[in-house]
């Protein structure tokens, strides 16, 4: 009934329609075949499904249920072989975190507690190490595969989604000219000379809802970009470490960041949070940096040789270096440009460094210690509570959300809360940028920082009494319908904001 249905929908459409061939992976699966063809008849290894899905019919989905996978199991493979890797296929989605044989239900599927991890620890004997950096002279690591991912020429329809990548001595995922789509996944505890988490070579990536944790390398511990244009979407990088790049290095790349978080990555040299080069130009939105740090220069981000970042709605806290806490640019004869939007650059002072060369424009901004441009100011944000080192220099993350008499987001119940004050940053970022997102009443302005333009906006009444009245026409919310309603309108109108802002 099933394929009838779906015959006549694709009839109906008048568009080609193929069902999608689903193979199963489970370590523990004990069924006579191990032919992929359910729970109980699963493979045993991922890298005999892989084969099994290159003969196939595409599109193919692969379910891998909880347990650890090694790239050096499997049919054809040699044990000891590092250059093992778990090679990713066009038209094939890997899916990771299902319950698998023996549950109740083998089909629930939660990535925390069906974690699915995939290993390059071929000899099984990794010890952990507090320090990432002490991952680049582990000697366990020596027979460690070197990639334990590979996408090289695929496509967007070659699909990574709900894994722990970790174990890699290469990095733990390597994309040379290809564009595959990675969700879901957790990169952690992977070395590399470039990029300990995930290196680009002439790559397209699309990364959501990632996080890249304990990675080490010698340029960019989270993600390397070497001219290649990734699209990271709710990545996290956090405790990556490297001498360039703490958390990201670009090399004439523009990768686009919408919604990301750095948090108390660190580098040797410079660029604690992201290193830029090379005539890269990343485009970062609604994103947030603290408690990152570079030994010399730029301890959220740093930029040289005709590079040209474009920051929009981001917040920079607590960040450190020897110069630039927030932001820094060094590039004589080269320069580059920095263009700085609606950002909240804050707790720490010396927040942006230049060598003079190059250019940073920055509007619309609150920059502790000031900084020349239109609109901007030195005033205390009011973030709720921002992250700080306890007494034993461990990192206690921060809430930068606005405090707001009219509301603003509690992120830890969960609902909207009323402070005593209210945020300067609140309606100060610039009127022609669309407010997105930012809920009733939002005073027809977008906020500075990380969480202006979202739905995480912490709300303004204008300045006015609090009115909680709805009427209609009163676009500010101050329970007046004027001039000032009509004018807010028109400011925005054929805003299309049915998408997130990016």
């Amino acid at each position: 009934m099933k394929k009838l249905i779906l015959a006549f929908v694709c009839l109906f459409l008048a568009v080609p329609c193929q069902a999608v061939q689903v193979i199963y992976v489970d370590g523990d699966a004990t069924g006579p075949t191990h032919n992929g063809s359910s729970w109980a008849d699963a493979y045993n290894y991922l890298q005999d499904a892989l084969s099994d899905a290159n003969s196939s019919p595409k599109p193919v989905e692969i379910r891998v249920a909880q347990g650890i996978y090694k790239p050096n199991h499997g049919a054809g493979v040699t044990p000891s072989d590092r250059k093992a890797k778990f090679q990713l296929k066009d038209g094939v989605t890997i899916k990771g975190g299902y319950a698998g044989f023996g549950e109740p239900d083998p089909n629930a599927r939660d990535f925390v507690l069906y974690e699915t991890i995939l290993s390059g620890d071929l000899a099984g004997n990794d010890v952990n190490v507090n320090d990432p950096c002490d991952l680049q002279t582990e000697p366990t690591r020596s027979e460690n595969s070197y990639h334990v991912v590979r996408a090289s020429g695929t496509d967007e329809t070659a699909v990574l989604d709900g894994f722990t990548i970790t174990g890699g001595a290469g990095g733990g995922m390597y994309n040379d000219f290809s564009s595959p789509t990675v969700t879901n996944c957790i990169f952690s505890g992977n070395l590399a000379k470039h990029g300990g988490g995930m290196f680009n070579f002439c790559s397209r990536p699309t990364v959501t809802n990632c996080t890249f944790s304990g990675n080490s390398a010698i340029c960019g511990g989270g993600i390397s970009n070497t001219s290649s244009n990734s699209i990271l979407t709710n990545c996290t990088f956090r405790g990556n470490s490297a001498s360039r790049g703490g958390g990201m290095f670009n090399f004439n790349s523009r990768p686009t960041l919408n919604n990301c978080t750095f948090i108390v990555n660190s580098a040797a040299n410079s660029g604690g949070g992201i290193e830029n080069q090379a005539s890269s130009r990343p485009t970062l939105t609604n994103c947030a940096f603290s408690g990152n740090s570079a030994d010399t220069i730029g301890g959220g981000m740093f930029s040289a040789v005709h590079c040209s970042p474009m920051l929009t709605n981001c917040t920079f806290a607590a960040n450190l270096a020897l110069n630039g806490n927030s932001l820094a640019c060094d590039s004589p004869g080269q320069p580059s440009s920095l263009q700085v939007t609606n950002c909240i650059l804050w707790d720490g002072g010396d927040e942006i460094w230049n060598d003079g060369n190059s250019t940073i424009t920055i509007t619309y901004s609150n920059i502790q210690g000031s900084w020349p441009g239109e609109s901007n100011i030195d005033a205390d944000p009011c973030f709720v509570a921002p992250g700080h080192l306890d007494a034993n220099g461990v990192w206690i993350d921060g809430d930068y959300h606005l405090r707001s008499q009219a509301g603003r987001w509690d992120v830890n119940e969960g609902r909207w809360t009323k402070d005593e004050g209210t945020s300067p940053c609140i309606d100060a970022g610039n009127p022609n940028s669309p407010i997105g997102k930012e809920l009733f009443p939002n005073g027809g302005r977008i906020n500075m920082g990380a969480y202006g333009g979202t739905a995480e906006a912490s709300k303004s009444y204008f300045g006015e009494p609090v009115c909680e009245t709805i009427v209609a026409g009163d676009i500010n919310g101050d329970c007046k319908v004027n001039f000032l309603d009509f004018r807010l309108m028109a400011l925005h109108w054929l805003e299309d904001n049915s998408q997130p802002p990016s």
